[in-house]
């Protein structure tokens, strides 16, 4: 039986006494393989109600006086444990209906470093009943260690500062604040069963990062890097300061795609003072630079012809030919036209039409006969792609994304992603059809032998054929003769199974492998589903850092928590914008909805001209959001189909 204590509590800031029940356990492990660091919990219930008898008095110093702070990008929080309790104390006593505040607090069992500093905000985001986590350590701040046999009212409050991390619990109506503590202790165990706390400190490193991206993904990569204790120092044509708050120093170099950019990024690194641990690029188009120059460096990386294989489309498409039995390369229009010319036999419509090197699904069709196939060609050539063109068949069947994470061969964690299907999936075809992203649901719904075939397909690809060992991959494919297909029941569109009379055993048709994390908007449902953070992944194998790589790879215990879906919000029109951000609108009007919603993000605001969508300028997307269920996944879709509904976007 747990056993509480009880003390008097003063609070300067608000110049009134409650009461704390407290208490220390230690946490339950399940027998694991791999291995695990343990912690142990302080319980803390604090209410205004006077208990008799009660002498003992714990004398609490002002805020003032415990608030050494950090930023973190979101704001300026109270770093130490004990500014921690107060801010929320006070704050809730300020409210005349408080009536009891909840908080455990995380104590390591050894000294140690934590491996990243936000690691129980990053693992238990989405817990059901957590209402705010905070941490308290940096990378390279010893964890102290105090044993719970001390755990009386003298050392209360050195146990307080003993704690990693701090958690507020929101009150339920169902289950009293000790049953809440006690289910919390349940998920820390499925979620904190990894080796979140190093035996020595992290190295200090320093990431080279080519190019701008969007801010939004910069600022992700930039959060995990700073929680991971790494410098980012980004390299560009100009110092805009647009992207000055996401990185750490800024490196000007004539960013010019051509034979001697490699040359003059070298150069540019070779006079920094600092000794550079890896080097990444947020564009598909520089990634074979950043490559060929961490390999000129010495720095670890994937091959460059390996990398070159993913970024090029049609070399790809040549090392996986499996379910293509039509492949055509051209220059340009002209060349095409000589190469139907020279086929063998009369082209099979449907066929895709995609540039040869791309990001997203920029320039990629479906046609269906011969004048709509030189159309989009023209439309390819129109938007200035170089890099030729590739023809290939359509291929039916369920779409799904593959994610990998790999440490010298070993997969080290992967997941299957449902990609719902897009407008050009669709019989009827229109010339708006694309391949862009409608749902993307984690996890997948397909079985799981369909899912065994994806995953052992791909890691064959990445390892055996294209010569990858380390890193983080981002792969998207279809199933051919699977056993479920998309059907709608009830106005809900999902993957069902069906049973064909004659059963197939299923096939993978590679539709495109890339050498990085997956688009940072798929970044967070990863980690909402399994606790697995790609962006911090990525940076990790960039490195070389293969024991934090190693830990922070490993899933929930129990698999997937939840499910996720991350949903586009697109229009079929251009025209300026005359909304403010669409998500938080319905925040206001729907909180029932967005309470289901764990991120969004926003890319038009009101007076801004979203451009006319097409397949060669998919600019359609004016917000993205994160939606999740804890109870099923037809659940999750019936919630996104509503907030589809509710959405309001108005134009001028």
């Amino acid at each position: 039986m747990d056993i509480w204590q009880s003390c008097m509590i003063r609070l300067p800031e608000v110049d009134q006494q409650v009461v704390c029940r407290w208490r220390a356990k230690a946490a339950e492990f399940s027998l694991e393989p791999t291995p695990t660091s343990s912690f142990n919990t302080l319980d803390l219930l604090f209410t205004t109600k006077q208990e008799d008898g009660l002498t003992t008095e714990l004398c609490v110093e002002s805020l003032d006086e415990h608030s050494r702070c950090e930023s973190n990008g979101l704001g300026t929080l109270p770093k130490t444990s004990m500014a921690f309790i107060i801010s929320h104390l006070a704050s809730r006593l300020k409210h005349p209906g408080f009536n009891e505040l909840a908080i455990k607090l995380l104590i390591p069992t050894g000294r140690g470093y934590v491996v990243r500093s936000n690691i129980i905000h990053q693992r238990m985001a989405g817990c059901e009943h957590v209402q705010s986590i905070q941490e308290f350590l940096t990378p390279f701040e010893e964890i102290t260690h105090r044993s719970l046999s001390l755990a009386d009212p003298e050392s209360f409050q050195q146990l307080i500062y003993c704690a990693s991390g701090g958690i507020v619990l929101q009150q339920s109506t169902a289950l009293s604040s000790i049953e809440v503590l006690d289910f919390v202790d349940s998920q820390l165990t499925i979620r904190m069963s990894i080796p979140w706390v190093l035996p020595s400190t992290p190295l200090r490193q320093v990431i080279v990062a080519l190019g701008h991206h969007r801010v939004q993904s910069m600022e992700t990569f930039y959060a995990a890097a700073q929680s991971l204790g790494i410098r980012l120092l980004l390299v560009d044509s100009n110092d805009d300061k647009a992207y000055s708050h996401c990185r750490d120093e800024i490196i000007t170099v004539d960013m010019t795609v051509d034979n001697g950019l490699k040359s003059r990024i070298v150069e540019a690194l070779k006079n920094q003072p600092e000794i550079i641990s890896g080097i990444l690029a947020y564009r598909d188009q520089l990634l074979v630079t950043a490559a060929r120059v961490a390999e000129e460096l010495g720095l670890p990386t994937s091959p460059p012809s390996a990398v070159e294989a993913c970024v090029n489309k049609f070399a790809m498409r040549q090392r996986a030919m499996e379910n293509c039995s039509q492949l055509l390369y051209a220059r340009d229009l002209h060349h095409l036209k000589e190469q139907i010319n020279l086929h063998p036999k009369p082209l099979e419509f449907p066929l895709v039409v995609k540039p040869c090197e791309g990001q997203g699904s920029v320039g990629v069709s479906k046609v269906t006969n011969m004048q709509q196939l030189f159309d989009a060609v023209t439309e390819i050539e129109n938007y200035s792609s170089k890099s030729g063109i590739i023809v290939e068949n359509y291929i039916g069947g369920p779409e799904i994304d593959a994610n990998f994470a790999m440490l010298d061969g070993e997969v080290l964690f992967s997941e299957v992603v449902d990609n719902f299907p897009c407008t050009a999936d669709e019989k009827e075809s229109r010339k708006t059809d694309s391949f862009l992203e409608r749902d993307m649901v984690y996890p997948s719904g397909l079985s799981e032998l369909e899912i065994l075939v994806i995953k052992d397909t791909i890691q064959r690809l990445l390892v055996d054929n294209l010569g990858f060992r380390t890193g983080v991959f981002h792969v998207e494919a279809r199933v051919c003769g699977s056993n479920s297909q998309y059907t709608v029941e009830d106005g809900i569109t999902d993957l069902r199974q069906h049973y064909n009379s004659q059963p197939t055993s299923p096939s993978i048709f590679i539709l495109e492998v890339n050498a990085r994390c997956p688009g940072v908007a798929g970044v967070y449902p990863t980690a909402y589903t399994y606790g697995v953070d790609f962006a911090a992944l990525w940076l990790l194998s960039a490195t070389g850092d293969s024991r934090r790589l190693r830990a922070l790879s490993q899933p929930f215990l129990n698999g997937p928590q939840l499910w996720c879906d991350l949903v586009p919000i697109t229009v079929t029109r251009g025209g300026t914008l005359d909304s403010d951000d669409i998500m938080e609108e319905l925040r206001q009007r729907r909180p029932d909805l967005m309470a289901h919603v764990s991120s969004t993000t926003c890319f038009y605001q009101r007076g801004d001209i979203v451009p006319e969508p097409s397949v060669t300028n998919l600019a359609g997307i004016i917000a993205e959001f994160v939606c999740f269920s804890r109870n099923s996944r037809r659940d999750l879709l019936y919630i996104v189909n509503k907030i589809r509904q509710e959405v309001c976007i108005r134009w001028k």
